[in-house]
């Protein structure tokens, strides 16, 4: 499909936002106050995902956890994974009965749980690994529910007109949890008792009560409003967050009746069923889409620095666990720029041309890294340019990747119909889940036992995503969340014709809103 943004009528209907300066539109601070608090629990996952890394160089972590290596170490980072896998069906029963905060609000208790339990490791007459072990297993159970429910949320409550950027902007704040993470295992580096590793683990609790607390107040989400009949508080929703306040927005009318047309007619075909959703080939090439988006985000060979790039390091000589940690830190920072650089480009370029530009460049890093590590390594360890080479293509390997991290993240929630969004979300967990149990698991063993060799695996897999993505990826740029089934299925009839609210239906929203401002003052 093209590159070329879809021009619907939605996006020439006038709204308050147009004419009305951020700060005065009070409705766009609340709202986004409410989506920082969704972007809080990613950067908490990012804090928490460069931790595990980072402590594999503290001495004081490697004996109170009988030093891991190889399989006990791929179990360690890969049990989370593991007892994700396993939760994810329960997490889409609440989100999709109960609301979408549920998943959110298990998450910080699921946090606060784990990583208690991970600092009792150490004490004497703890097995410090079974303990660890533990912890990280609960803190699985919590992450996995919070990606597939903040997933949807990103995509179901921002305004149409920043949408794309919101969702698109989410992973960025997993890598800036991950420069803070870096900052403060870089710091505490130079203790030397088990608080070198319990200071930064447990600095997890104080974000995790934030975000069990501040989770109370995000209102649910539109779309789930209008699918189990609680129309009115859902009009009330538009007109307050994308409106200002004023119930007569033309855009404000526009979006509640497309979105309640989109779930009238997915109710009427029964879409919400496996069965209606497996025999619709549009449905098919979603499912199909969530897969290989997961597959390209997983096994790319990012996982090998994201997981282990102390190992990396150490292969081509940086052993010194300050130096490590420091690297690591001005890497994630890289990391974090590149992702924004890439959100705020997607305006421009569409999500499959991203995705096609970034991948060539990645197999050729990634290709170079291998080289370079393999001449290191063939040198005896004394090639030192060799050495520099491989930090340095490191870098432009990570880097790339996350220009293409704000699709990536972005995009399996996307293309879902409001149906099936959490089915969706339930298969992309489900194979995210194995992958990373794969790639954590296995990635351990393999670079312990041939190295370098190891990152030629991933090379051939690149290309092989590269024309999948060519030939199955489809374009979403510029569609409404609802219109994105007009991208995936022809037949699909255009919400442009569903008619604004009639004049009777906007004076009663008028009165509802004037009715409850009178009784907040109350």
């Amino acid at each position: 499909m093209a590159d070329t943004a879809v021009m619907s009528p939605w996006q020439a209907i006038p709204n308050v936002r147009d004419n009305t300066p951020w700060h005065k539109d009070k409705g766009r601070m609340k709202l986004n106050f409410f989506l920082s608090i969704i972007f809080a629990g990613m950067f908490l996952n990012g804090y928490d995902g460069n931790l595990i890394s980072g402590l594999q160089a503290f001495d004081s972590w490697q004996e109170d956890l009988d030093f891991p290596t190889g399989a006990r170490l791929g179990l360690l980072n890969a049990i989370g994974y593991i007892s994700g896998f396993f939760v994810g069906p329960v997490i889409v029963y609440i989100d999709d009965n109960f609301g979408r905060k549920w998943g959110i609000r298990f998450y910080g208790i699921m946090i606060l749980i784990g990583t208690v339990i991970g600092c009792i490791a150490g004490i004497p007459g703890v097995n410090g690994y079974a303990v660890f072990l533990v912890g990280r297993a609960v803190l699985g159970l919590g992450l996995a529910a919070y990606l597939m429910t903040s997933q949807v949320m990103i995509q179901e409550i921002p305004h149409p007109r920043s949408r794309s950027i919101v969702a698109q902007s989410w992973n960025s704040y997993y890598i800036l949890g991950s420069v803070v993470a870096s900052w403060v295992n870089f710091g505490c580096s130079y203790l030397t008792t088990s608080w070198q590793w319990r200071t930064p683990y447990i600095i997890q609790v104080p974000f995790a009560l934030y975000l069990l607390v501040a989770v109370q107040f995000v209102p649910e989400t539109p779309r789930f409003l209008i699918g189990k009949g609680r129309d009115e508080e859902a009009l009330q929703f538009f007109i307050d967050y994308h409106g200002n306040g004023d119930a007569q927005d033309p855009l404000v009318l526009f979006e509640y009746a497309e979105v309640k047309e989109a779930i009238r007619r997915e109710k009427e075909a029964k879409a919400e069923k496996w069965s209606t959703i497996l025999r619709s080939r549009p449905n098919r090439h979603r499912l199909g889409l969530a897969m290989l988006i997961t597959f390209c985000t997983n096994m790319s060979g990012s996982s090998l620095i994201y997981f282990y790039y102390v190992i990396v390091f150490s292969s081509v000589g940086i052993t010194d666990a300050t130096t490590q940690t420091g690297i690591a830190a001005g890497l994630s920072m890289f990391t974090w720029v590149c992702q924004i650089a890439a959100v705020f480009a997607s305006k421009r370029v569409g999500r499959k041309t991203m995705l096609l530009w970034v991948w060539p460049f990645i197999l050729i890093f990634l290709s170079c890294l291998c080289a370079t590590s393999g001449v290191y390594t063939e040198s005896g360890n004394e090639n030192m340019a060799a050495s520099t080479a491989s930090i340095v293509f490191v870098w432009l390997y990570l880097g790339t990747f996350n220009l293409s991290n704000p699709v990536l993240y972005s995009y399996p929630a996307e293309i879902q119909t409001f149906s099936m969004r959490s089915k969706g979300m339930l298969v992309w967990n489900a194979i995210t889940q194995i992958e990373y149990v794969y790639v954590v698991f296995v990635d351990a063993i393999a670079l312990e036992a041939i190295g370098y060799r190891y990152y030629a695996v991933y090379i051939p897999l690149v290309v092989i995503q590269w024309f999948l993505l060519k030939f199955f990826m489809v374009e979403t740029r510029g569609y409404t969340l609802e219109e994105v089934a007009m991208a995936f299925d022809p037949y699909t009839t255009s919400f442009a014709d569903v008619h604004l609210m009639s004049e009777e239906q906007g004076e009663t929203a008028a009165h509802n809103s004037k009715a409850r401002d009178v009784e907040d003052q109350k």
